[in-house]
């Protein structure tokens, strides 16, 4: 019976001798493009892996943040109106902790195209031109 006993110490004591830190608590916030992300980490985490997905479950973007008395933050831009979805663990590995968070207030971004003066530049340009044109003609007749 104690040797039993034994065996089943020597596998048990070296899987939770070196358990990895877990993420024990995230919160996502977001304000127009950006998301930000807080949580908490048991004791003996030195820094944290997050990922941010979209809705498509395609990878965005991810962001390695250090560990400070247990806590963590940071923050993610996003340029388009989705559900995102952040997964946070312990950078050397262990539990992953995910949340998502719906971003609706991005406006579309005004591209910089004005068409408009650029039609604008080119009919005073081309009046310029006919002027410049009809002046010089009549120069040579006189």
């Amino acid at each position: 019976m104690k040797k039993i006993v034994v065996f089943l110490l020597l596998l048990i004591l070296p899987v939770t001798a070196f358990a990895l830190p877990a993420v024990t608590e995230l919160e996502l916030s977001n304000e127009k493009n950006v998301i930000t992300f807080k949580g908490e980490t048991e004791d003996g985490s030195v820094a944290v892996m997050c990922k941010l997905y979209n809705s498509k479950d395609e990878e965005i973007d991810l962001l390695s943040t250090e560990v400070n008395e247990n806590k963590f933050e940071g923050t993610f831009t996003v340029t388009k109106n989705d559900t995102y979805t952040v997964y946070c663990a312990n950078y050397e590995g262990g539990d992953i902790v995910k949340k998502s968070v719906t971003v609706k207030d991005i406006a579309n971004p005004k591209t910089g195209d004005n068409i408009v003066i650029y039609i604008s530049l080119a009919v005073v340009s081309l009046m310029a031109i006919i002027l410049i044109a009809l002046k010089f003609k009549n120069s040579k007749k006189n």
